[in-house]
């Protein structure tokens, strides 16, 4: 039992590989068939249809790897014990390094409110991306890059209005790798914010 659920598992992973390989090759993603991929992975189409029934839940698959991806070396660098402006600008990169390698058909599922995706989105936002973002806040705080008084909770929250706009706007994430100046000035606004001096907005 235990050698077939392998083989099952070896043959879903070679076909999610070939999947993102092809993908990353192509400016047009829709036209990679799944015959192509079949080919890739030296599976049998029919292979393709028994693990994943049609070519959007295979590409969903894709989708929930690279987030995995993603998250899991997220959560290796925050916990490591490089300092803390690394571990954001390695966060920053990866990101937009990720993001820049993918076809807009991808983008748009990771961004978008697709009924198949999102509660896979929501779940891994709420689970797995808060808590990484509260370890680093805590790690910033502690560094003394981040203002101990700042309420994390509020930065939650913001971090919330951040993923929503984001969401609203997938044109933004879509073409990246002609926006990267823009994109880069987006973060510096998100850890910088826009005031060159600080102003007290509620005086007594």
């Amino acid at each position: 039992m235990d050698i077939t659920k392998n083989i099952i598992r070896d043959k879903r992973q070679k076909i999610i590989t070939a999947t993102i390989s092809l993908f990353q090759q192509t400016h047009d993603v829709k036209k990679v068939s799944l015959e192509a991929i079949a080919r890739q992975a030296r599976v049998s189409p029919t292979t393709i249809y028994n693990n994943f029934g049609t070519r959007e839940a295979l590409v969903f698959e894709v989708v929930k790897v690279l987030i995995r991806e993603s998250i899991d070396k997220n959560t290796a660098l925050i916990h490591s014990d490089i300092p803390f402006p690394q571990k954001l600008a390695g966060i920053t990169s990866g990101k937009l390094n990720m993001v820049s390698k993918l076809h807009r058909e991808i983008i748009d599922k990771i961004v978008s409110q697709d009924k198949a995706i999102a509660p896979f989105i929501d779940k891994i936002f709420e689970n797995e991306i808060k808590p990484l973002w509260i370890a680093i806040l805590a790690d910033g705080k502690k560094q003394g890059y981040i203002d101990p008084s700042l309420d994390d909770e509020a930065l939650l929250i913001y971090l919330d209005v951040l993923k929503t706009g984001f969401a609203s706007r997938q044109d933004l994430m879509q073409n990246v790798a002609t926006k990267k100046d823009l994109y880069l000035t987006l973060a510096h606004i998100m850890f910088y914010g826009f005031l060159k001096k600080d102003i007290d907005l509620f005086p007594k």
